[in-house]
């Protein structure tokens, strides 16, 4: 909770990825990903309630057995578009603020989801944003499906470093927050003003292909 104003967090998980089998069951340090999401969220100072909607019975009982609130998804929802999936889900809590989280965002702390809900508040409060996203930078030589220059002048006098470059900045999927009432209405992760929430670089993994997964179970034996 956050100036008297109820947070939830909500976590949708298939248990049927193309790409990974079982992916929210597969384990880091012990944990499997939809657990090691829920005990990060518990962690949090502002974070009331978890909920997890799912299709899956199993994923469901996995959340459960954390300590979350379960959503039921039917068939006909799930395969429907991000926009519609969000918007059904949402339908079915009541709450302030959500927080829309991912279990294969693995390595968010606690102390980050909290920063996260703290800027976003206040950015609420002052008018400034009407939602949150987080984000990393990105200062690279980029080129177009054109063979073109993206961000620089190649043939110039002088080389531009890439640290001297622009930054691009890179949804990274890991947090989402908006008011509830906002998101029921645009059906969307985040509103039409975002403020861009920058992750640190050891946090902004995210697991979608096997070789990820590798990756991550190296990375959770030297964080963990």
């Amino acid at each position: 909770m956050i100036d008297n104003k109820e947070i939830v967090a909500l976590i949708p998980a298939k248990d049927d990825s193309k790409r990974i089998k079982n992916k929210n069951f597969q384990t880091l340090s012990g944990k499997s990903l939809i657990g090691r999401k829920i005990l990060q969220l518990q962690q949090s100072k502002h974070i009331d309630r978890i909920v997890v909607g799912s299709k899956s019975e199993k994923v469901l009982d996995e959340a459960k057995k954390y300590g979350a609130e379960t959503i039921t998804e039917h068939e006909y929802e799930y395969y429907q578009s991000a926009n519609k999936m969000i918007h059904n889900l949402v339908t079915k809590i009541q709450t302030d603020i959500v927080l829309w989280a991912h279990a294969t965002n693995p390595f968010i702390s606690a102390s980050t989801y909290d920063k996260a809900i703290k800027t976003f508040q206040q950015n609420l409060v002052n008018n400034q944003y009407d939602s949150l996203l987080s984000v990393y930078k990105i200062q690279e030589h980029f080129w177009t499906e054109r063979h073109t220059p993206l961000n620089y002048n190649p043939y110039g006098e002088q080389h531009t470093l890439a640290k001297d470059l622009p930054p691009i900045y890179a949804q990274d999927g890991g947090i989402f927050i908006q008011p509830y009432q906002q998101m029921l209405e645009n059906s969307y992760f985040f509103g039409k003003k975002p403020y861009l929430f920058q992750i640190d670089e050891q946090e902004i993994f995210d697991i979608n292909v096997e070789k990820e997964l590798y990756i991550a179970k190296a990375l959770a034996k030297y964080y963990d």
